[in-house]
């Protein structure tokens, strides 16, 4: 009878498809002897016959809402193709205009040129409309994982249940693509290669675990977000529910490579932010990573608008008073920086032909104003 069950939830919708198709069940907690296995069936067969009708009814509506989630995602993906393909169709177009306008219509090289320059600022718009599509299939797919995996737990009350998937929308919503996310912890993976294992703490939608796993990476993660961690528990990452400090007391001290804390610290009340560092600077072996990303405090248009789309943040944490923090726990300072510039397109403009003294304005402003969206902390043990 080993086939007819399955030991932990399937991950995705095809996999429960296939649960609901072949009325697998899950292994009984205590492994039954062959009497009690033969008592068992014969008792489920017995229960077969009578709600078989209601059985066969509710295994039929699984599968068809299985079935259009999946036609929903494909859908999804066959317009974002689409789009795609527009969008090279028309910046070729564009590019062979350009070719005309040089060849055919006499445009002397500044014109061309002047034209020539707002091809990036229309490929940088459509850009801008791909990502947002990118952001919508995400929340589908979240939706789709809503359904089909399963909760670590029973939820405490419906409200807590509600306030986990409402972040997981803020989070599909502001944090960016998948895609993007991953490219942007690419230099974290890169750094774990040599300092294993990572603890993720705070891992959110598990893009940096996804990724260690895909390079050998000993990872481990910790998150808040019930939902969020039934989503990584069923995909076969090793997540726990728990938050700081506790998740980083978990850890046996002088064991970590790398602590990883992404877009955490800005959602800690200040003394968790303390024992952030402490626990980290016990949990990490000499030598080992402390990583932190959070809202850059430094750009006026991170802390006086980007900074307050997310309700669930406390308050913009200074590099000044990381670094503070760092110093007082034994790290040393490998890097601290800016990353993620805005666009250029939020740019205030400065011409050639402005005087240098207002070219130097400009640069400053546009530190001050625009500098980069988020900032990056490299710190590492004594």
């Amino acid at each position: 009878m080993a086939d007819r069950f399955i030991d932990t939830p399937p991950a995705g919708a095809d996999g429960w498809r296939k649960v609901w198709e072949e009325d697998l069940r899950y292994r009984p907690a205590k492994a039954p002897s062959r009497l009690r296995e033969w008592i068992y069936e014969k008792i489920r067969a017995r229960f077969d016959i009578i709600f078989a009708a209601d059985l066969e009814r509710d295994r039929n509506y699984n599968v068809a809402l299985l079935d259009m989630l999946r036609d929903v995602r494909a859908e999804a993906e066959a317009v974002r193709r689409d789009l795609r393909a527009d969008l090279e169709a028309a910046q070729a177009d564009v590019r062979h205009a350009d070719d005309v306008l040089a060849r055919d219509l006499g445009r002397t090289g500044d014109e061309v040129r002047r034209i020539g320059a707002l091809v990036p600022v229309a490929s940088m718009r459509n850009d801008a409309l791909i990502a947002a599509l990118d952001q919508k299939i995400e929340a589908v797919a979240v939706r789709v994982r809503d359904v089909t995996n399963p909760r670590v737990t029973a939820p405490e009350s419906a409200a807590s249940q509600t306030s986990d998937v409402l972040y997981r929308r803020l989070e599909d919503g502001l944090r960016g693509s998948e895609a993007e996310v991953r490219e942007a912890v690419r230099p974290y993976v890169e750094l774990a290669r040599t300092h294993q294992p990572l603890i993720d703490a705070g891992c959110g939608r598990g893009e940096l675990l996804r990724m260690c796993r895909e390079e050998g990476i000993a990872a481990r993660g910790f998150d808040v977000n019930e939902r969020s961690v039934a989503d990584l528990v069923a995909s076969g990452l090793d997540v726990q529910l728990l938050g700081l400090p506790q998740c980083l007391q978990a850890i046996a001290g002088g064991t970590a490579g790398t602590v990883v804390a992404m877009h955490v610290v800005e959602h800690l009340p200040v003394e968790v932010l303390f024992s952030l560092f402490y626990e980290a600077a016990r949990a990490l072996r000499a030598g080992g990573l402390l990583i932190i990303e959070t809202p850059n405090a430094e750009s006026l248009a991170v802390t006086g608008s980007e900074f307050w789309r997310d309700p669930t943040h406390l308050a913009p944490r200074h590099p000044a008073a990381l670094t503070l923090l760092a110093r007082e726990h034994g790290f040393a300072i490998e890097d601290v920086r800016p990353v993620h510039p805005f666009p250029d397109g939020n740019r205030l403009p400065a011409g050639p032909d402005d005087p240098p003294g207002l070219r130097r304005l400009v640069e400053a402003l546009n530190e001050r104003l625009f500098g980069g969206q988020d900032l990056r902390m490299i710190l590492r043990k004594g």
